[in-house]
């Protein structure tokens, strides 16, 4: 019961927080002489959110198109590469090396080496994210698999217990709340990776919109969509941190 209302606390102040910070936006605007080239009130940012929702969630939603199956793809794929890899030293480390290599590359590099190969059509977001969202969960899940101590392995092979047990009931079970953080916080990486990746070609998505309007000077669509992306952003975070916590009660996130 506590815990609920320490939640329902932190939730208030929150919002509160925001609605002072969008006042206080609104208020200096009035005070000081700022061009609206480079900055508008929130008053007319949502105005113009709420005239062109129809414009601005379509664009979003294409966008959405390219981070979730990326973001799950680059997840899962790099959770059960370490999995599968985790005893092989040699080859983890060839593959960490290989992906430190891709993760050195701008993202801008990336798009038009990518581009050049697939065309900057969804399939090119998709690898795009995937590969940038890969590295960190193989490497978190690849540095919890092998965190054990030798003696404790022993212990547990003259119990008769099988790797297949000590990965089962021991290594994943102990390694879920690091996985679930890396998973929350790829959450973050994937949005800003695709709008990124859109900047520099395709056939829509936000961030494309967000490029052609900022090119016409409409700032206030601009904004609009970037206050849609942290509205799309906020959910998705917040939806991975509440099933962090029901797979992991025990946790304080």
């Amino acid at each position: 019961m506590k815990q609920v209302v320490n939640n329902q606390k932190s939730l208030i102040i929150s919002i509160i927080s925001v609605i002072l910070f969008f006042i206080l936006w609104e208020v200096v605007l009035d005070i000081i002489n700022v061009s609206r080239a480079v900055l508008i009130k929130p008053s007319e940012i949502f105005v113009v959110a709420f005239n062109q929702h129809d414009i601005i969630v379509k664009e979003l939603l294409y966008t959405t198109k390219e981070i979730i199956p990326g973001w799950i793809i680059g997840n899962v794929v790099g959770f059960l590469v370490a999995v599968l890899i985790y005893k092989k030293e040699k080859i983890s480390g060839k593959l960490i090396n290989t992906f430190v290599l891709i993760n050195a590359i701008p993202l801008i590099a990336l798009s038009a080496i990518l581009g050049g190969i697939m065309g900057t059509n969804i399939d090119q977001k998709i690898l795009i994210i995937s590969l940038i969202i890969f590295f960190p969960m193989f490497i978190t899940v690849l540095s919890q698999l092998r965190n054990m101590e030798e003696d404790h392995h022993d212990l547990l092979l003259t119990y008769s217990a099988t790797e297949k047990d000590i990965l089962k009931k021991i290594l994943l079970p102990k390694s879920l709340p690091s996985i679930l953080n890396c998973i929350k916080v790829s959450v973050i990486t994937a949005i800003f990776s695709a709008i990124t990746a859109e900047f520099f070609g395709g056939y829509g998505g936000i961030g494309i919109f967000i490029l052609s309007k900022k090119g016409l000077y409409n700032l206030p669509l601009v904004w609009a969509s970037i206050f849609y992306i942290a509205i799309f952003g906020t959910i998705f975070y917040f939806s991975v941190e509440a099933l962090q916590k029901k797979l992991t009660p025990w946790q304080k996130v």
